[in-house]
């Protein structure tokens, strides 16, 4: 498009006066501003007037010829001009679009940014058991408690010398926590309650005792505290390290998700976890009955639901 005349405007200009050869298209492309400039040379001579010239003898009519031998020429179209002059172009007729008469009224305009509240929060963790539950599920148990009186009696009464003094088994976090937060499609929905789990174990362990790792899918595929360019491949805690997986494990999210994790990632996961002397859990949002029967044989597990108590825990994890 050149000013306001388009290609459009030289074809119908031309279909108008009838152009036939290749001299009349680039004259009416001329005359609309899109062939070459106009000269800017001398103006021409003007033309013949009566007063200077005698009148031209008649032209024979339409239809009519001098010469008896040659045909008639045929009228000029109806459309035609002659050269020189130009036809106004008839506008194409405009129609709106119809109006849509809608079926439901319009949504009301947003509230401003200042009044905008975010959603109460329901864990999935009871709030008044959440502690006790995460406790019994990453505290490990160790013999450094008060000394066991019954167990130093019965050793005596036997003749057996005490080389240690026996005490009682004593829960403890004192080894520390690794959280393996799932950052993946799957997760995504619980995203709020992942950041309450590592929250309450971080107020549990500690923070200098706790240290959370993110991935997606599976550790194995990199992980890390930051973003996701700055993950590396995983590494396994020192050992007596609890280990608290927050994922999936695969058993929801999208169907056709190319990037779920298989199981052979999982097994491997936890067979290194293990390796160096560590224990993992994990706390999955998926009711029991759907869990693949490689996961139950595989690392001990907490249904990440409501109904979890601290009874059914202790009967999972011990």
């Amino acid at each position: 498009m050149t000013g306001q005349a388009w290609l459009g405007d030289v074809a119908r200009a031309a279909v108008a006066l009838n152009a036939s050869s290749a001299a009349d298209w680039r004259h009416i492309a001329a005359c609309l501003g899109l062939g070459a400039p106009r000269p800017t040379g001398p103006r021409p001579e003007p033309r013949a007037t009566p007063e200077n010239h005698p009148p031209a003898p008649p032209a024979p009519s339409a239809g009519e010829s001098d010469d008896p031998a040659r045909p008639a020429t045929p009228p000029p179209p109806r459309d035609s001009a002659p050269p020189g002059r130009t036809i106004a172009l008839t506008p194409v007729e405009h129609r709106p679009p119809a109006a849509t008469g809608w079926t439901v009224d319009p949504l009301p305009p947003p509230a401003a940014a200042a009044h905008r509240t975010a959603l109460a929060h329901d864990p999935l963790l009871a709030p008044r058991t959440t502690a006790a539950v995460l406790h019994a599920a990453l505290a490990r148990s160790t013999f450094e408690g008060e000394l066991d009186v019954e167990a130093a009696v019965d050793r005596v009464s036997r003749l057996r010398p005490l080389t240690e003094l026996p005490r009682r088994p004593v829960f403890t976090l004192r080894y520390g926590v690794q959280i393996l937060a799932d950052v993946s499609a799957s997760m995504e929905p619980l995203a709020r309650d992942v950041t309450d789990v590592v929250a309450r174990v971080r107020a549990l362990a500690g923070v200098a005792g706790t240290r959370t790792l993110y991935f997606s899918e599976s550790p194995l595929r990199g992980a890390g505290e930051g973003a996701r360019a700055q993950w590396r491949p995983y590494r396994v805690p020192p050992a007596g390290t609890t280990v608290l997986i927050l994922s999936s494990l695969g058993l929801t999210g999208p169907v056709f998700n190319p990037h779920r994790a298989a199981p052979g990632e999982w097994l491997a996961t936890v067979r290194a976890i293990r390796a160096h002397g560590c224990r993992p859990v994990a706390l999955v949002p998926a009711p029991e009955r759907h869990w693949p029967r490689w996961l139950r044989a595989t690392l001990p597990a907490v249904v990440w639901d409501r109904g979890t108590t601290v009874g059914r825990v202790l009967g999972t994890v011990r």
